[in-house]
């Protein structure tokens, strides 16, 4: 159905009408060149030369056609196919050929009436028929999101998912919300008979453990017609020396569906990225011996920082801030006094300075190594404080005074601390905590303080600083400028019986002061240490100038080398202000990486190392859950066929009336100069009235 359509009054065509007319009879009218011709002639002209005009003047008036286009859509099939492991597993070589082949002639059957969409799923979904089995997942409830997301305002007819049911990632489909309106078809593929078969099911562990402390594995061990049988649970070590036995366990099973649930301890005594082998022997006669055994992961943090109480003198403080410190089982404490020892500064995180520098000892050498080497400084100022020399070594505050008065100073807090955050129950018990002892004279923060504490004297709120933080040439100093914490220490227990206020006051001061901000101008980091086969390896870098801005000038370089010192070069992609680079996936194993750029003629250089783990999920059960399928076709209104009915499927869908093709309605809006016809027209009108003056002497 097509209209036409103009922006115009409709009495615009009747002044078009018009001026052809008038045109026409100006130009006839008292023409006399043609009086020896019959009359009809110079009408016949007049007419010509008027229509003409008159079409002119209709098509300056820029008419639209508005047509009605109808199309037929047919209705969308899609076939979505299990391509994880567990279904090549579960068939052999002859019998996947032969699914293989219904699927396709499957296939072309139903695309003679309708149009068929293939896709494949394990963990992802991608386009196209599934030519391998190699997914080490299977995510279902993700196959029928996807398929709901892209084709579910689309005339999709049916859903035909073939499958054995065992989904080992994402949310159970049963229960999963969709948006899928039409009929879904299962193809039940797989065995539902319970094998005779043992199977390490599952190990539950931390990931990350820390030099020295001890962690657990639970390790939970299913058997199915293994009844009066023995097997042993075996945990291995395995590194690039081959494996080393750690623990052993007899285990007898008793029943035919029998499940018990080990619990094994083990030493984290080594730093690392450490690979586990929890292994169960295998019973004669079983189905499956690939799921006798699970590869695991630890990393072991050697994240302990060494910290230093350097004292003038022995002092009830140092118990006090010992305890307060090894609360926290990331640290290590020593004292060395300054009378008697000579600490080696470079073995430490943090040095604690207590009433040190002091006349005695000006701490010139110790500073001047820990300068070298950026390393954060807590002093505390006491009695035996040397006030002129403390000054010099420290710009956070100056303390102007003498060490023989002294003031009794309580904490108070002020707004402005930024640095970390105290909540509002410790801010009002440390407000109560008893007075500190500290030098009588004039406070002043320095110009690079960030006040914590402030004292109060008697009753009088000062704005001298008590406790204060600062960074000076990139190093953390922090100061407390009295002595006497072990009066806190006391004092909470007598409040709460515990020392939870005063443990956690010191934590965060220490933990703030202690941790290094990373300067190095050139880093890389691999996104995590433990990848999943499945998962691509990703790394990013960061380059920096003189001023620690981020840019990406010049070329980043990387060497990637597995067990065997394989190498694998890779160049940096630049994004934005920083490098990028996605070398895709590895196998399972260890790798070490060493990555380099060069900046201002200097060479740069960061390194590291990550592990590829194995996924075993697919090997684990395959027994078939056909109960699954069942469900999903009952809850989309379809049915489950099984492989050799795969003939019934298709007559089932290819006589099913409600799957029907869909008419779509669209406007189609042209102008009416882009009809050829048209034009052909006008230039025929023009040119007849030219030949027919022409033929009769007249131009």
């Amino acid at each position: 159905m097509e209209n036409i359509v103009i922006n115009y009054p409709s009495w615009y065509l009747i002044l078009c009408l018009l001026l052809g007319v008038v045109y026409a009879l100006m130009m006839y009218f008292r023409d006399g060149r043609f009086e020896d011709k019959p009359g009809f002639f110079k009408w016949i002209l007049g007419i010509l030369r008027g229509a003409a005009v008159s079409i002119l003047a209709f098509l300056l008036l820029t008419p639209l056609i508005k047509s009605v286009i109808e199309n037929q859509k047919n209705p969308i099939i899609i076939v979505a196919e299990d391509a994880s492991e567990s279904i090549e597993q579960s068939m052999t070589a002859d019998q996947l050929i032969t699914y293989k082949q219904s699927i396709d002639d499957l296939t072309i059957g139903l695309s003679q009436k309708y149009e068929v969409k293939r896709l494949h799923y394990g963990d992802e979904v991608k386009t196209g028929k599934a030519d391998s089995f190699a997914y080490k997942v299977t995510n279902l409830s993700n196959a029928i999101k996807y398929i709901s997301d892209n084709y579910g305002d689309q005339n999709v007819g049916a859903v035909i998912m073939t499958g054995d049911g065992i989904f080992n990632e994402g949310s159970n489909p049963i229960y999963q919300n969709s948006d899928l309106v039409s009929p879904l078809y299962a193809v039940a593929l797989g065995d539902t008979t319970q094998k005779k078969d043992l199977v390490l099911k599952d190990v539950f562990f931390n990931k990350i453990v820390y030099l020295g402390d001890q962690f657990n594995l639970q390790i939970d061990i299913a058997a199915q017609n293994c009844s009066n049988q023995q097997t042993s649970l075996q945990i291995f070590e395995v590194s690039e020396n081959g494996q080393k036995k750690l623990k052993e366990e007899k285990i007898n099973i008793k029943g035919s569906d029998f499940f018990t649930t080990r619990e094994l301890t083990l030493d984290a005594n080594k730093a690392g990225i450490r690979k586990f082998r929890v292994v169960t022997t295998g019973i004669k006669g079983e189905a499956l011996s690939s799921n006798n055994s699970k590869d695991i992961y630890v990393e072991v943090l050697d994240a302990r920082q060494k910290i230093l109480l350097f004292a003038d003198s022995p002092h009830p403080d140092i118990a006090a801030l010992k305890s307060g410190i090894l609360n926290n089982k990331n640290y290590t404490f020593e004292v060395k006094y300054a009378v008697r020892d000579n600490p080696v500064m470079t073995d430490y995180d943090l040095v604690i300075f207590h009433n040190l520098p002091s006349a005695e000892t000006n701490l010139s050498t110790q500073l001047e190594i820990l300068n070298r080497r950026k390393t954060p400084r807590l002093f505390i100022v006491g009695r035996q404080t040397h006030l002129p020399t403390f000054n010099k070594v420290q710009e956070i505050v100056t303390l102007g005074g003498n060490n023989t008065q002294t003031d009794e100073v309580q904490a108070i807090f002020k707004s402005g601390f930024s640095s970390f955050t105290i909540d509002e129950e410790l801010k009002k018990n440390v407000s109560r905590f008893p007075p500190l002892i500290a030098p009588f004279g004039k406070y002043a923060a320095g110009p690079k303080a960030n006040v914590l504490l402030y004292q109060r004297i008697g009753k009088v709120d000062t704005d001298y600083p008590l406790m204060s933080f600062g960074e000076e040439q990139r190093t953390k100093t922090a100061v407390i400028t009295a002595e006497g914490l072990w009066k806190w220490k006391l004092f909470n227990y007598l409040e709460k019986q515990n020392h939870d206020d005063y443990n956690t006051l010191i934590g965060k001061i220490i933990q703030f002061t202690a941790v290094k901000d990373d300067k190095r101008k050139f880093r890389t980091d691999v996104g995590k240490n433990v990848y999943k086969e499945n998962e691509a390896v990703r790394f990013e870098a960061q380059l920096f100038n003189d001023s620690y801005e981020s840019i990406n000038e010049p070329d980043v370089f990387i060497s990637i080398y597995d067990a065997n010192k394989k190498e694998y070069k890779y160049t940096f992609s630049k994004k934005d202000n920083y490098y990028l680079l996605e070398p895709g996936l590895f196998k399972e194993g260890r790798y070490s990486y060493q990555a380099k750029t060069t900046y201002n003629g200097k060479e740069l250089t960061d390194k590291g190392n990550f592990s590829v783990k194995s996924i075993q999920l697919e090997q684990y059960d395959l027994t078939a859950r056909h109960d699954v399928l069942v469900n999903l076709a009952d809850k989309y209104g379809g049915k489950v066929f099984y492989p050799n009915q795969i003939d019934e499927l298709s007559s089932a869908i290819l006589s099913n009336e409600k799957i029907k093709p869909i008419l779509y309605a669209s406007n189609k809006t042209q102008s009416i100069l882009n009809i050829r016809w048209i034009l052909g027209a006008l230039i025929l009108l023009l040119i007849l009235e030219w030949f027919l003056r022409r033929y009769h002497g007249s131009y």
